[in-house]
């Protein structure tokens, strides 16, 4: 038998959370940093160009000699990040007037704005320009590694606090997710306390979220049901016993007559008496087992499609010689075309439980119709013979188990509570109902089946 290992939801929401929340922190950063460096690169650009135009501004004012010695002061206090250099054009011939400390001189075929060239073994951004009279020529440049440095500062700026309240965000989640699990636990610990021999629905006035509360619904119905199952058992297995303590009494008296009898014909009588006994145990023994197998629980067999009218037919026939032998007439009028959603071997139960029903209550010389006719929803299958009957407010309770008319009969009282199993099984209705009329105006006894039409029929 295969088993499957039991995970736990806490933690899985738990680590789904933070790592949906984690995964979309780091995409966030990922897209934060992506824009980062690209408004360092235009802050550097505008950079560049406010530089180039500043010292293209200070050269062609003339003040060469006193920017150049400000120039190489400043550097020594404060480190400048960009390069440049200044160039002159004089008489056809282009001269390097002044370098940025720190750094070699750029390449001379720069052209005009900006451009990305290899600069001292690294990829540098440069922005060259010149004045109207192209007399002085600027060119201003800045490593790459410098605008990416700036652009990962401001991610690790962001992604460091994230890093750091991750923990602390797993630890809220688990609180967060403890607390809106608290339900789950609450009707696990009902169901968890639960006395199988006295099954209670769960307390419905405990508030619980709307997810759960269809959960506590179905595990209320199922409580429900199993207690019914239960009590419909207990009540069931008190019963037989009763029925059955009785003839087997019986049986052992006859039995204990036909020992000390000394007449043959007082011998003969008790165990006449002992055989009848032993049949009506049979037919008790074989109607509980017949119950069983028409439990709703143990359903087996699928409807189907059928037309009765033949099954009918074959189950009276079955049935004829023991009418005969009772001296009671049985008539069948099985109309043909009558199509109906039932298991075969439901139907045949069920019909022969109702023809039997009316042999032992109907009494001798009694006559007994069963007849098969359409109605406006589907059909009727009812058996109805004109022996003594029913009262009204006894038929009610004649489909519980071990309950008998006022009649006397060889019955147990199991027939109709069977016939009402498989109505039930069929989605067909049980009537009970006034029978054929008799000479003196009163009516026997009549039980009707009402089947619907078979699917796919009108």
């Amino acid at each position: 038998m295969s088993t499957t290992t039991a995970y736990s939801l806490r933690r899985r929401l738990v680590w789904l959370l933070t790592s949906t929340v984690a995964a979309i922190w780091l995409l966030s950063v990922l897209v934060v940093y992506q824009r980062a460096h690209h408004e360092a690169d235009e802050l550097l650009d505008n950079q560049l160009t406010q530089v180039g135009e500043t010292l293209l501004a200070i050269v062609a004012g003339g003040e060469v000699e006193h920017f150049v010695k400000e120039l190489h002061e400043h550097a020594r206090r404060y480190p400048v990040p960009i390069a440049f250099e200044i160039w002159h054009a004089e008489d056809g011939r282009t001269q390097r007037l002044v370098t940025s400390p720190g750094h070699a001189g750029f390449e001379t075929t720069m052209a005009a704005g900006f451009s990305e060239n290899p600069h001292q073994g690294e990829r540098w951004r440069f922005y060259a320009v010149q004045d109207d009279d192209a007399e002085y020529r600027v060119v201003v440049g800045q490593a790459h590694a410098a605008r990416e440095r700036l652009a990962r500062e401001i991610g690790l700026s962001l992604l460091l606090p994230a890093m750091l309240a991750l923990p602390l965000m797993a630890l809220a989640v688990w609180w967060v997710v403890s607390r809106a699990l608290r339900p789950v636990d609450a009707v696990a610990q009902q169901v968890g306390a639960l006395d199988a021999q006295a099954l209670a629905p769960l307390d419905e006035a405990v508030p619980l979220p709307s997810e759960i509360v269809p959960l506590r619904t179905a595990l209320n119905a199922l409580i429900r049901r199993v207690a019914e199952a239960f009590d419909n058992e207990r009540r069931f297995t008190a019963d037989a016993a009763h029925e059955l303590r009785t003839p087997l009494a019986a049986l052992k008296v006859q039995a204990q007559v036909a020992m000390r009898a000394q007449a043959d014909d007082s011998r003969q009588h008790a165990l006449v008496q002992v055989i009848a006994g032993v049949d009506r145990m049979t037919h008790l023994v074989e109607q509980l087992l017949t119950l069983a197998r028409v439990d709703p629980a143990r359903q087996d067999i699928a409807p189907q499609s059928l037309d009765p009218a033949a099954l009918i037919a074959e189950v009276c026939n079955e049935m004829r010689p023991q009418a005969q032998r009772q001296g009671q007439s049985l008539n069948v009028d099985a109309a043909l075309g009558c199509t109906i959603a039932v298991a075969p071997a439901w139907l045949q139960i069920a019909l022969r439980n109702l023809v039997d029903n009316a042999l032992r209550y109907a009494g001798e010389g009694a006559r007994i119709e069963v007849r098969l006719v359409p109605t406006a929803s589907g059909c009727a299958l009812s058996v109805a013979d004109d022996g003594p009957g029913v009262v009204s407010e006894l038929r009610t309770r004649l489909t519980a188990r071990f309950v008998r008319g006022e009649t006397e009969g060889e019955g147990c009282g199991l027939g109709l509570s069977i016939v009402a199993r498989i109505a039930a099984l069929s989605h067909a209705r049980l009537k009970l109902d006034d029978g054929l009329p008799r000479a003196d105006g009163g009516c026997g006894f009549a039980a009707t089946l009402h089947f619907s039409h078979a699917p796919g029929r009108a």
